[in-house]
């Protein structure tokens, strides 16, 4: 197959395998009630079942980065689809509390590696101008899975088993797929893959903590996106409950107004790339973007006319998507990180991505705010405001620049 050709095979098979956890862990909030009587389970160990796979994310993220960077992503990445598997087939026999909590843990191995990996395989196939689009698609390919789950399970599978059979089968064909079409990068003979294989392997633990502790950029990022995850989950969770107290509205009319905050994520996912090719330099595109998205959460919730609430959640919802594929190509786009350290770069990006989703609006905003949501989504403006300065300090870089 021509490279050219296979150069979007790779990219396809990689936002499929993006998928199969997502999917399996949505498909837990339709059966919620069923889990909880079936196991006997307590809100806070359903709580610790659904979020089970991205504990694996926050304390492993980092490792991954450096391993995959040691020993080749499809390798590492292969492994961690095994566990998947392992725990996509385990949790249809499980019968208590502990198995399906390990069983769903294991699942989230395959998506962290994927996750980790994504900007260091698409950066090996496609040219820097390209990666930023494709981040935004892999970024918008990492919310459908959730969606469906949520709207499509109970639809189509008459109880938890089927369900967790189907996600189960679905894992075992992307990993499939993944062993026969991705590579980490293109290559034109066995021979040239192997000698490519023993150079990445020359990049040592000690050698990639080095090169990514020490990079400015990095970490500059890793605290952006953390504010935007710390930002976007706060709303996402309290807005239908806050719209309902402080305007009256029904439940389900204010849940639909929260979903156009994902629903806006997906269209900035998209967007977010073209307006920074436009923009050109990402010490303009990211404080702008912070501007915006701290002047948009201020005043989203504020409206008593429903329409003007869908208007500005989706417009708040597509401004905290917008800068986040350009976070996901900085590894590979940053001065002095490029493809051979990617792996490690985007592990520590990651696990401050997760970090901000969990920590801050659990133990940082909501214990300051308690009940006042005026006073939460304030604070949640805030770190936007942490973004603009961080943002002002990023190592200037553009798609245009070539990596090494």
């Amino acid at each position: 197959m021509e490279t050219k050709n296979q150069k979007w095979l790779v990219f396809a098979v990689l936002c499929l395998a993006y998928m199969p956890a997502s999917y399996a862990q949505y498909q837990l909030s339709v059966f919620a009630p069923d889990l909880m009587a079936d196991y006997g389970l307590t809100t806070s160990q359903f709580s610790s079942v659904f979020t089970s796979p991205m504990l694996v994310a926050i304390f492993l993220s980092f490792a991954g980065g450096i391993i995959s960077d040691r020993f080749g992503a499809k390798k590492v990445t292969s492994i961690a689809f095994v566990l998947t598997c392992i725990g996509l087939i385990g949790r249809i026999f499980a019968g208590s509390y502990l198995p399906f909590f390990l069983c769903m843990a294991l699942t989230g191995f395959s998506q962290m590696f994927v996750n980790t990996n994504a900007s260091k395989i698409t950066g090996s196939w496609f040219e820097p101008k390209k990666v930023g689009m494709l981040m935004g698609v892999f970024a918008l390919c990492g919310q459908i899975p959730g969606a469906f789950a949520t709207a499509t399970t109970a639809v189509l599978f008459p109880n938890m088993k089927a369900a967790y059979g189907a996600a189960a089968v679905f894992g075992v064909l992307v990993f499939a797929l993944w062993l026969l079409f991705v590579k980490d990068r293109p290559g034109t003979s066995g021979e040239q893959e192997v000698k490519e294989e023993i150079s990445e392997k020359q990049a040592s633990v000690r050698e990639c903590l080095g090169v990514v502790l020490r990079n400015k950029g990095i970490w500059c990022i890793s605290v952006c996106i953390m504010m935007i995850l710390g930002c976007n989950v706060t709303l996402s969770t309290f807005l239908p409950i806050a719209l309902q107290k402080m305007h009256g509205l029904d439940l389900a009319v204010c849940g639909t107004i929260a979903s156009m905050i994902t629903l806006g994520n997906c269209v900035g996912s998209i967007t977010g790339p073209i307006i920074f090719q436009k923009v050109g330099r990402v010490k303009r595109f990211v404080p702008g973007i912070a501007a915006l998205s701290f002047v948009s959460v201020l005043i989203c919730w504020r409206f008593d006319s429903v329409l003007l609430l869908y208007a500005f959640c989706l417009l708040t919802g597509t401004l905290l998507g917008a800068a986040m594929p350009i976070f996901f190509s900085a590894p590979i786009l940053l001065e002095g990180i490029g493809i051979r350290y990617a792996g490690s770069a985007a592990g520590v990006i990651a696990t401050l991505q997760l970090l901000g989703a969990v920590l801050i609006p659990t133990y940082i905003l909501t214990p300051i705010a308690g009940e006042n949501y005026g006073l939460l989504f304030s604070l949640a403006a805030l770190c936007m405001l942490v973004m603009f300065v961080f943002g002002l300090l990023i190592p200037e870089f553009t798609t245009s620049k070539e990596t090494i």
